[in-house]
């Protein structure tokens, strides 16, 4: 018979008070004993309920069939302990663990981000200019939106666009959504 203090009573207990589906719990319970633990222990902090916990259950699945780490393992990280130790509200929490997990489920994408991104703050556009890429990089379109108030104002954004293909800074954001 469980005791109150066994993870699998615990668990259980979670469960029922979120009201997580049999194929949820299923897939949870499927884990090892110290990974359902690991899981358990941030979901006390993120208190999250079936829809967060499949992508938790996703993520997490998908690193370790990946990297061949233990759920536990991937948990203890520094940055994932960092995380879950943001100050806020478990939304901020959450949010900032999800953040981190998907750097680990998607390295390359996240590099790609980071290196696109150093390369739009590179343009110095300001305000009036905003560059935006397809969702997830799909598709080779780059948006670039202006906003203006009047014809002056246009013209000074259009010679700083072309001041920034002529030295090549518009081209580094192309080299980097060419690594994908």
């Amino acid at each position: 018979m469980a005791t109150r203090d066994e993870p699998a009573w615990q668990i259980a207990a979670y469960a029922q008070r979120k009201r997580l589906s049999d194929t949820t719990l299923a897939r949870w319970r499927a884990w090892p004993a110290t990974d359902q633990a690991a899981l358990f222990s941030l979901l006390q902090d993120l208190q999250c309920g079936e829809n967060h916990l499949k992508d938790l259950l996703d993520w997490l699945e998908e690193i370790v069939a990946r990297d061949e780490q233990t759920v536990a393992a991937i948990l203890e990280q520094r940055e994932l302990r960092s995380a879950r130790a943001t100050s806020g509200s478990r939304h901020d929490k959450l949010k900032a663990v999800k953040a981190v997990l998907r750097k680990l489920r998607y390295p390359r994408l996240t590099r790609l981000e980071e290196n696109v991104r150093r390369a739009v703050k590179a343009l110095d556009l300001g305000r009036t200019s905003q560059v935006a890429f397809p969702p997830d990089f799909e598709g080779d379109e780059v948006t670039v939106t202006l906003t203006v108030r009047n014809v002056h104002e246009l013209r000074d954004i259009l010679s700083q666009l072309q001041r920034r293909l002529d030295d090549g800074r518009f081209q580094r954001v192309f080299e980097a959504l060419d690594e994908v």
